[in-house]
Order: C-alpha cells, then sequence, then structure tokens
C-alpha cells in the first residue's frame, strides 16, 4: 500500500494506488510503480502488477486492450501479459459484447481498440472498480485518484455524505451512480463508459433477455462448469485463502474448489456472533480435509479509518471500515475468494413474496425501500433513471439486477479500491453464465436455496449433508438473541420485512 505524498497530476495525497488505474485524455505524470499506456488519444496509467493484454481475433486484428487479471474460458486460463488471440472474428463493437465479455471474468478492465467506437467496460462485478468526470474527461478507480486536494474539498456533497453514508451507527453507502462528490459518477456493472461522449450505456441484460425463463437443470449445469472452471484456474495463479462460513454462499464457493482444494487455503473470521460459523466450518474443514484457520478480529484505528476514508471517495462507512487490516494477517495468501453476489442467486430483495413479485406493481421508491435505503431526493432520481433502462425486464430479474449493481455495485465495488491493496479479491459468482443462472430462473423454481442446492449436488454434493445457518438446537435461538440486541440491525431488518409490497398507487407497473 503506498501514501503518495506528492502532487503528481491524477495522483493525489494520502491516495492508495495499488491495483489501480487512470485514464485521461492528457498525459499524466504517475508514480514510478505505474505504466502508461497510450491508445489512440487516451491515456492509461496503471500499476505496473495489473498485467496488460492485447487481444486480437483469429485475423490477427487487435480488438481490445485488457487490464488485470482476467480469466477466458477460451483457455480455461487467465489471459497472459503481452498478447492473446481469441478464435472469433471480430467486427464491431457488437460481437466484443456478445461473443468476448460473456467469456471473460476476474479483475479487470477492457478498452477497446482504434477504429471501434472506444469504450471501457468493466468486469462482471466491477472488481476493478471505475468512476468517472464527464467534465474533466477522466476515469479512475476512485475519486481520490481523480481529484486534487482542492477539488475533492471543494466538489465533496456533504448533504449526500449526511443522508445516505453517515448515518444508522455503522454507517451506509452512496448507491447508484452518485457519488460523494459533484460531476463523479461511478461506472455500475453491465455498464460501460463511452469516451467519445463520456457517458455511460446499460449493455447487459439486452431488451428482452429474460423473457423465458431459463430451463433450472442447464443453467445449473452451465453455472457449476463456469465455477469450477474459474475457481480452479485462480487457485493454480494465486495462493488464495477462501472465506468460510455455515451460510450458502460460502458453501458454493467452497463446492467451486473441489478440484483444488488441496492448493486453497479457507478462514473463517473470528468476529461477534460468529459462533454458528466457526463450528460449521471447522466440521466441514475436518471432514473433508480442508486447510482451515479461524483469523481474530482486528480492528482498525483512527488512522486506518481516515485513510479508508479517502481510498473510497468517503462513498463507503460501514463494518468493513472498521474491520478491513484483519485480512493482513494472510501473509501466505495474496488473493482472496468470497460469496460475494451469491445473495443475488437467492431472491433477496423478494424473498418475502416470492411467489407473487412478478404480479406486483414496482417502481423506483418500491426498489429503494428492498434496498433499505432513503428516498433522499438525488437518490431517487438517480435510481428513477436506472430504473427506466430495465422497466421491460420482470420484476424479479429488476429486484435481481438492483442487488447486483445497486448494492453489491456501489457499496461492495466502492470498498474495492482499499480491500484489493490489502489482498486481491477475486469472485467466482461474478461471472455471465452464474449471473445468468442466478437470475434466470424462475423465481418459483430457484427459491432462497433450491438453485444453490443445484449447483452444489453437480459439484460437490457430500457438502450439502452438512448444516447450513443453523445448528439445529438451542443455539439457534441464542444466535437470532443477539443480533435482536443489536439495535442498528434491528433497524435493519425492520425496514426490509416492512418494506412496501404492492405500492398501489405510486406510480409502479406490474408483470404477469
Amino acid at each position: 500500500m503506498t501514501d503518495l505524498k506528492g502532487r503528481e497530476a491524477g495522483f493525489r495525497a494520502t491516495t492508495i494506488v495499488d491495483y489501480q488505474l487512470f485514464v485521461t485524455t492528457e498525459p499524466p505524470e504517475v508514480p514510478s510503480s505505474y505504466d502508461l499506456t497510450k491508445m489512440d488519444g487516451v491515456w492509461v496509467a496503471h500499476d505496473r502488477r495489473l498485467p496488460t493484454t492485447k487481444l486480437l481475433d483469429q485475423s490477427r486484428r487487435p480488438f481490445a486492450t485488457v487490464f488485470g487479471f482476467a480469466y477466458s474460458e477460451f483457455t480455461s486460463a487467465f489471459l497472459p501479459a503481452g498478447e492473446a488471440e481469441l478464435p472469433l472474428e471480430i467486427t464491431d463493437i457488437q460481437d466484443i459484447e456478445e461473443k468476448v465479455l460473456p467469456l471473460l471474468s476476474g479483475m479487470f478492465v477492457l478498452l477497446t481498440a482504434e477504429g471501434l467506437p472506444r469504450r471501457i467496460y468493466p468486469d462482471h462485478g466491477g472488481s476493478l472498480p471505475i468512476v468517472f468526470s464527464a467534465s474533466d474527461r477522466r476515469a479512475a478507480s476512485s475519486p481520490s485518484l481523480l481529484l486534487d486536494e482542492t477539488d475533492y474539498r471543494d466538489r465533496f456533497r456533504a448533504d449526500l455524505h449526511k443522508a445516505l453514508v453517515g448515518r444508522e451507527g455503522y454507517g451506509g453507502w452512496i448507491s447508484g451512480t452518485l457519488t460523494a462528490h459533484e460531476d463523479v459518477s461511478r461506472l455500475l456493472p453491465n455498464h460501460c463508459l463511452d469516451l467519445s461522449s463520456w457517458t455511460a450505456h446499460r449493455f447487459w441484460p439486452r431488451p428482452g433477455e429474460f423473457s423465458a425463463w431459463r430451463n433450472i437443470d442447464e443453467a445449473s449445469s452451465r453455472a457449476a462448469m463456469a465455477l469450477r472452471g474459474f475457481s480452479t484456474a485462480t487457485c493454480r495463479e494465486f495462493n488464495v485463502a477462501a472465506t468460510l462460513t455455515a451460510g450458502f454462499d460460502s458453501r458454493l464457493v467452497l463446492a467451486s474448489c473441489r478440484e483444488s482444494v488441496s492448493r486453497c487455503k479457507f478462514v473463517t473470521i473470528e468476529a461477534p456472533n460468529a459462533e454458528m460459523d466457526i463450528e460449521i466450518s471447522r466440521r466441514l474443514a475436518r471432514q473433508f480435509g480442508l486447510s482451515h484457520s479461524v483469523l481474530p478480529l482486528k480492528e482498525a484505528d483512527n488512522r486506518q479509518m481516515a485513510l479508508w476514508d479517502r481510498a473510497v471517495g468517503d462513498c463507503v462507512r460501514e463494518q468493513p471500515r472498521r474491520t478491513h487490516p484483519t485480512l493482513r494477517d494472510l501473509t501466505d495468501s495474496d488473493a482472496m475468494f468470497t460469496g460475494m453476489y451469491g445473495e443475488v442467486g437467492r431472491c433477496r430483495l423478494y424473498r418475502q413474496d416470492l411467489l407473487s413479485i412478478n404480479q406486483a406493481k414496482i417502481d423506483a421508491r418500491f426498489v429503494l425501500d428492498r434496498l433499505t435505503l432513503p428516498a433522499q431526493s438525488d437518490l431517487l432520481e438517480n435510481i428513477e433513471l436506472w430504473f427506466s433502462g430495465v422497466a421491460d425486464q420482470p420484476n424479479s430479474v429488476i429486484l435481481d439486477l438492483a442487488f447486483l449493481e445497486l448494492k453489491f455495485g456501489s457499496w461492495a465495488m466502492g470498498q474495492r479500491p482499499m480491500t484489493n491493496s490489502i489482498k486481491l479479491n477475486f469472485l467466482p459468482f461474478a461471472q455471465r453464465a452464474v449471473f445468468d443462472a442466478f437470475i434466470g430462473v424462475a423465481p418459483a423454481e430457484k427459491g432462497t436455496g433450491a438453485l444453490f442446492r443445484s449447483i452444489i449436488d453437480r459439484l460437490w454434493p457430500e457438502l450439502g449433508g452438512a448444516p447450513i445457518n443453523k445448528y439445529g438446537d438451542i443455539r439457534d435461538h441464542l444466535t437470532i438473541w443477539k443480533k435482536a440486541s443489536d439495535p442498528t440491525r434491528v433497524r435493519r431488518f425492520l425496514r426490509d420485512r416492512l418494506a412496501r409490497k404492492d405500492p398501489a398507487g405510486s406510480g409502479g407497473r406490474g408483470h404477469s
């Protein structure tokens, strides 16, 4: 992790620059640990540890450059630094969106080459985050890279920060494309940034993408294959530690690691109320021969929390802000697997009306209610614009995309400038084939765990025998009591459970 004390253009004081990049129309001055790549009038400054790969089609024509760690289903391996030829003919931007991006995953951004519309595409989870200023014609991994000290202060939106971040004890996050700074927007997953107009556009899902539900068996098989391939390749390339809990998400991550379990370590965080996670994880480790450890929670000091705030652009202030130093103790691992995005496949935002959600009337305010976010005026306007881009999709798809993009795409990805500097974070679920299954199987079939069980059965069926999220005795009730004793958890639980199921008369619309 690097604290810059200088004032180089584009790289500002007290900024973490590990595994980040900066895109501008003017050549910036960069730290010595960064490389500078010129691409047809666009300059990309990037941490030298991020591999750079020029993509060629089968006629050896360059069509894009990838910055970062990109797993390719074409070869079942990560792209090499230098050049990589793909067995495709690329003639237009649609070929990249429909033939290339669905088969890449990991932690990267893709910039199209000269001769094609100049665009930036993030990986499916936005794991290498991008924010941008249209007026400055600059993009970067964090607002703290984008703005100098004066702009960072003068463009800071104290009203928005107070309403969305400085609330409810642990804090909150700024959702949608908003950030804590005027004219700095976040590029959400499934969106690209057009560098001619400096505007963002959705490229997936396309209209009508989910007009028919996916077959659960076919979707499970395709997702299982993608998960196995990604996890095996990542464990071959990096020293991986996977988080292990008593929940569904980490169980599916574990199942994806079956072929590489001897090369992967598993870790459970010894956090408050984690007794169940520790006990079941230890049981799994004994039964399946896992290399498992329990990692004591480490609290951040005031300086570390201040550094967090600046690194994430003052956009996120929740529990990880206080606990992020914990993973530094994993000194023999350079990368992490987490179950992030798993809740997309478990109907998280409509579990209370699973069978009726697609007959309800919903709107942007309904989405905010389900995300347990306040209807602050700027945020509501932003989410209304987001909603208009997916309004043709079934309600359940809209809510799955809301969790993917408006929760994880801003809350989780907003943290990545800090967390990537501690350990590289790879997300097995952030793959097109997996998202297609998570979103595209009918709610009645996938339920809140049926799809996960179906995928686990294809990867490592014996894992299904261990309890998930329960002991089966009095300790279940004690765990619930501990959570009920936390006022912040209670407030959020009540907002979640009391979210309007059918806001009739609020301007919503329904799906049959």
